[in-house]
């Protein structure tokens, strides 16, 4: 088995021969001697010790003539770069999303609407019913009505509630 080591796809690989040439030369002694587990891995990193090559920090002359060529602007500015990465990547997202078809946006919307409309409706009710209900109870003539709604509204919600929570 070869080292694993990783490189750019645009460079080449120099130790390709290297490593072609051991692991033919492993295959030789596995099928020759019968090496124990520890002495393989130690004649492997021996020979891992020898196939490293140095590279240097700079593309040579020619790479840097073809990268200069090739770059265009949006690799050159790295603001640039990072906005066209930013939408590569939302667009490559949106491109996973799995949009509903269009009876059931109809449908679900149809939901939504219903609801709102339902709640709004009840919800000024209740904001007349109490205002209406509050109005009596400042009023001299009209407190006793104020009050048989009071209790008719807490036998209701303490039915309710307990109905709601089983201990009837």
């Amino acid at each position: 088995m070869a080292r694993t080591r990783t490189r750019s796809l645009a460079q080449p690989d120099d130790n390709i021969e290297l490593e072609q040439d051991f692991e033919e030369q492993e295959a030789e002694e596995e099928e020759t001697e019968v090496v124990s587990d520890s002495r393989r891995r130690r004649r492997r990193q021996e020979n891992a010790d020898e196939l490293q090559v140095t590279r240097k920090d700079r593309p040579t002359p020619s790479r840097q003539k073809r990268n200069a060529e090739s770059t265009s602007v949006v690799e050159r500015i790295p603001v640039v770069r990072s906005v066209v990465a930013y939408f590569a990547s939302v667009i490559s997202e949106l491109q996973k999303v799995t949009w509903p078809t269009r009876e059931e946006t109809t449908r679900l919307t149809t939901i939504v609407l219903s609801v709102t409309a339902f709640f709004a409706i009840a919800l000024g009710a209740l904001t007349i019913f109490l205002g209406w209900w509050f109005k009596m109870a400042f009023d001299q003539d009209t407190q006793s009505i104020f009050l048989l709604i009071a209790l008719a509204v807490a036998v209701v919600v303490g039915g309710t509630y307990a109905v709601l929570s089983k201990r009837i």
